[in-house]
């Protein structure tokens, strides 16, 4: 009986997580520049039913977090905040900036936009903490974390922007470059070229700061994944799912689901499976790999506590 009303408490919770992340979304359309694209009737219909998806998708991955946080308060608050925007919004506007000379946006549609993630995030975060009951310490025994050694973390972020490099081309180049929408829409021609004439020809003299740019991206990915995986208590197989499902689900759902008027749909669908799977891939081996660098906090003054701390943590 007390189970069934645990779970009962739960499905409320998280029902009321859900419509937390709803209010979160209609309230950044208010500060998004984008409200003034015009939709069909069709469009409008589907971007209702998107909405409904993505809340429901995001604020149950942003959860899952949550509850297996041992994190409370304002530092539980801080991190689900900027897991949230750093992987929905930051991530995603970062190439969007980088791209733009296709995709053609505004400056007051790119703040519009960031602007609007930040907003969803930090409404949805303080909400979500509180209604998962883990607005404040309830006088568990302070932890200490024992400080991972610099050279560890540095050889996984490494190790990790290089992986992050490799997936974002091979998917690129074999998921989304395989649609001529896609070819057509970047470059106007819809040959595709040989992989490594292809390669060959992006690298030394189309782009020559795009391995650069993704580096850069792969650090902040890897960084993600850390912060995700500190922040839960988890085995590793289960921490290596957290970070691919928030990756997925925060990226690559909205591109596939929301009515995109920036690009062509089939392209927008090109994107969504290539980034989908990608993301898949790369977050499951990023939680993966830093789940193997987490340090295991050790209960302050309690040697039977520590050990099962360190049980737990594994």
């Amino acid at each position: 009986m007390a189970k069934l009303k645990r779970t009962m408490v739960l499905l409320v919770r998280l029902t009321a997580a859900f419509v937390a992340m709803l209010g979160a979304y209609l309230l950044s359309t208010m500060v998004m520049g984008g409200a003034d694209v015009a939709l069909t009737t069709q469009e409008a219909s589907q971007a209702g039913a998107a909405l409904v998806y993505v809340s429901l998708a995001t604020a149950l991955v942003l959860s899952y977090l949550i509850v297996r946080s041992p994190w409370r308060g304002w530092r539980l608050i801080g991190a689900v905040a900027l897991a949230q925007f750093g992987v929905e919004t930051l991530m995603s506007q970062m190439e969007t900036l980088y791209f733009n000379s296709a995709l053609q946006l505004g400056t007051a549609e790119l703040v519009g936009l960031v602007a609007g993630g930040a907003l969803r995030a930090l409404v949805f975060a303080p909400l979500a903490v509180l209604i998962l009951g883990k607005g404040r310490a309830l006088g568990q025994p302070k932890t200490r974390e024992p400080a991972t050694p610099v050279p560890g973390w540095a050889v996984r972020v490494a190790a990790l922007s290089a992986l992050w490099v490799v997936v974002y081309f091979v998917f690129g180049y074999f998921v989304a470059w395989q649609w001529e929408e896609t070819r057509l829409y970047y470059t106007g021609a819809s040959t595709i070229k040989p992989f490594f004439n292809h390669f060959g020809d992006l690298f030394l003299k189309e782009d020559p700061l795009i391995v650069p740019f993704q580096l850069l991206r792969g650090a902040m990915w890897s960084a993600l994944a850390a912060l995700i995986v500190s922040a839960i208590r988890a085995t590793r197989w289960e921490s290596s799912l957290a970070v691919a499902s928030t990756f997925a689900v925060l990226l690559a759902l909205p591109l596939g689901l929301f009515p995109n008027p920036y690009m062509p749909p089939a392209v927008a669908r090109s994107h969504f499976v290539e980034t989908a799977s990608s993301m898949l891939l790369y977050g499951g081996i990023a939680g993966w790999a830093m789940h193997a660098g987490k340090a295991v906090p050790e209960i302050v003054g309690s040697h039977v506590g520590g050990r099962r701390g360190a049980v737990a943590g594994r």
